[in-house]
């Protein structure tokens, strides 16, 4: 809950210029999600992220729907993503309309971990991040660990604003395995990526990993490539298939 509660406060104070005219802008994406993954039973409220282009910066928000209920792709705008519209933004609030028509209110900062352009995942990120700068490291954390921000997928009880990660190529060169703790020193296991990028290409020994632009379950090297995640099942942390190529 704490954590929580700081999480609200960095996205709320997250700092820019504010643009207190209307000004071109590009809605760059907008999806309807469900914060709590469906795990909130009657509960659950369809919100809609929005990623936005603006005054040369990219800024990040949220709206929610009615309860049970979310809008339709015409009262959330959604159907004007990647089109150009205007926009202005305080600390607290974004303004999108479409020049003529009306305008809706965003609330500032977002949750949402699925953005398709990494802009928009930084920003996400940075608050996140935020609070894992001041967090105190646990002792069974390794000084080599980074903080990444958390997936929020699955039951919402297990969800975490920031993961410890620690990745190294395994002996083999064929994966890279990231270990990985819960802000309180927890282990919270291992992921496993090919050594490759989901192009298909090799990664060079001394890879190094965008601690802004990646999460919990997707690595981004500094160079922009995404490493492609290893999906071959395992029982007791060995190959259900004995040879099977990373995928």
């Amino acid at each position: 809950m704490k954590i929580a509660l700081l999480l609200m406060a960095a996205l709320v104070s997250a700092t820019s210029q504010s643009l207190h005219e209307v000004a071109p802008a590009t809605l760059v994406e907008a999806v309807e999600y469900e914060p709590c993954d469906y795990y909130c039973g009657p509960f659950n409220h369809p919100t809609t992220a929005y990623c936005v282009y603006a005054d040369g910066q990219i800024l990040v928000g949220e709206r929610a729907g009615l309860l049970w209920l979310g809008e339709s792709d015409v009262a959330s705008m959604r159907n004007l993503a990647g089109s150009q519209i205007t926009a202005r933004f305080d600390k607290s609030s974004i303004w999108i309309g479409k020049s003529g028509q009306r305008t809706i209110k965003i609330r500032r900062g977002s949750n949402y971990e699925q953005f398709k352009d990494t802009r928009c995942l930084v920003e996400v990120h940075k608050p996140k991040l935020a609070i894992a700068d001041g967090a105190e490291r646990p002792r069974s954390v390794p000084a080599d660990a980074f903080p990444l921000a958390g997936e929020q997928r699955g039951n919402i009880q297990n969800r975490s604003v920031f993961v410890w990660f620690s990745c190294t190529l395994s002996p083999t060169l064929s994966t890279v395995d990231c270990r990985k703790w819960y802000p309180n020193g927890t282990s919270r296991g291992v992921e496993r990526y090919c050594a490759r990028t989901v192009d298909g290409v090799s990664i060079p020994p001394d890879f190094s990993i965008d601690h802004v632009a990646s999460r919990e379950g997707q690595i981004i090297l500094k160079s922009g490539a995404v490493l492609q995640f290893d999906h071959r099942g395992r029982i007791n942390d060995k190959l259900a298939h004995a040879g099977e190529a990373c995928y």
